[in-house]
């Protein structure tokens, strides 16, 4: 009898055809090589089959090949098949559109053996867009915690839920987790979320184990036009009720002193629940403010700007997006730069991008002596 692989690798894919060869060699280039892998397939209508069963036939180490025939839509029934049949004690959970570095399943696995009490490990990512190109890693910072991600960490997990999770999903792409297959079993309860499965997961799980954090970023997370997220005001409401049942379960562990940290979670949840609603205000205004020979600039680079993009790329013309912190990367080719005078003298309309900091940010364009309209959300 052969001897069972040390850790499983499920591979999750939906119409990532294009992507998946880059994902697969940096499956097979792992420097860690004790693993089998697990094909997974729902329903894709590009040629995304033909590839995994293409990389099947030439990597021995791939134990299963599971394609549906239909599409489920459910990210969780795809981990939890993956998981059934997972012949290791560990489980890296690959997205079909991310890439891994050489070391990263050596380095995740090591937090494992260094600290037993650990049941998921994970690792900085870096934010790549289609093309592969980096855009900087992901901003951890809120309001209602410092930021605890500057180095590496350990974490009782009960500690983490009440001090992070409970205000967002700060482990924001599956593929930077290596997880404990036991531990991993038993937190995928079966769910039909489309937004916050694998938030969910995570709380269930760290309420029984210890986290592992590793700030070197050995993952690549793909953020592009197909990525799950919320587009609609239906989609959002949906995203708010999944948070809600997220919450439920938080406050039902009775985790010490964690009630005011609940009490902020739920307020934020009540003050945004018309998010949609403002922002298709904003929209309105756009459309009757806005022609296609201004030249516009997005003050916040922020997800409200990624649905102004999105809707209004083809007919409006924009030149910049203002962010306070970033000023060399671009969203779609438009230059993120930082405020200034020199900035603002070729614009003639400000859309401002943000619902907590808008009278500051209109406040710093007249501090710029910007004489264009300003639009807000």
């Amino acid at each position: 009898m052969s001897k069972a692989p040390t850790l499983s690798i499920i591979v999750p894919c939906y119409n990532h055809a294009r992507f998946l060869p880059e994902r697969l060699k940096s499956i097979s280039e792992q420097s860690f090589r004790d693993f089998e892998i697990i094909l997974l397939d729902d329903a894709s209508t590009d040629n995304s089959q033909n590839v995994l069963r293409a990389y099947a036939g030439q990597e021995m180490r791939v134990s299963a090949t599971l394609f549906n025939d239909e599409n489920g839509g459910c990210v969780n029934e795809q981990w939890r098949k993956g998981v059934r049949i997972a012949k290791g004690d560990f489980i890296w959970i690959a997205e079909s559109d991310d890439v891994a570095a050489p070391d990263f399943l050596q380095v995740l696995l090591k937090q494992f053996k260094s600290f037993p009490e650990v049941g998921m490990a994970y690792c900085d990512s870096m934010i790549i867009d289609d093309s592969g190109k980096q855009h900087g890693g992901y901003d951890y910072s809120h309001s209602e915690y410092q930021n605890r991600w500057q180095g590496d960490f350990v974490l009782d997990g009960k500690t983490f839920i009440k001090e992070h999770l409970v205000f967002r999903n700060v482990i924001p792409n599956a593929s930077a987790v290596v997880f404990k297959k036991e531990n991993l079993k038993a937190a995928l309860k079966q769910s039909n979320m489309k937004y916050c499965a694998d938030y969910y997961c995570y709380t269930r799980l760290l309420s029984t184990s210890a986290i592992a954090y590793v700030s070197k970023p050995l993952n690549f997370f793909r953020a592009h036009i197909h990525t799950t997220r919320w587009h609609s005001q239906q989609s959002y409401a949906t995203a708010v009720r999944e948070k809600s049942t997220i919450l439920k379960e938080i406050k039902q562990l009775n985790i010490p002193q964690s009630t005011e940290n609940l009490v902020k979670s739920y307020r934020w949840l009540f003050k945004h629940r018309h998010k949609f609603k403002r922002l298709g205000n904003l929209f309105t205004e756009l459309r009757a403010r806005v022609d296609s020979t201004d030249k516009v600039a997005l003050y916040g680079f922020n997800d409200i700007s990624e649905y102004v993009l999105e809707t209004f790329s083809p007919h409006i013309q924009f030149s910049v997006i203002i962010d306070k912190k970033r000023s060399v990367a671009d969203k779609k080719g438009i230059p993120i730069k930082t405020l200034s005078t020199s900035l603002l003298a070729d614009i003639d309309v400000v859309v401002v991008c943000s619902f907590n900091f808008k009278e500051e940010m209109c406040s710093n364009l007249n501090a710029q002596g910007f004489k264009g309209r300003v639009i807000t959300v």
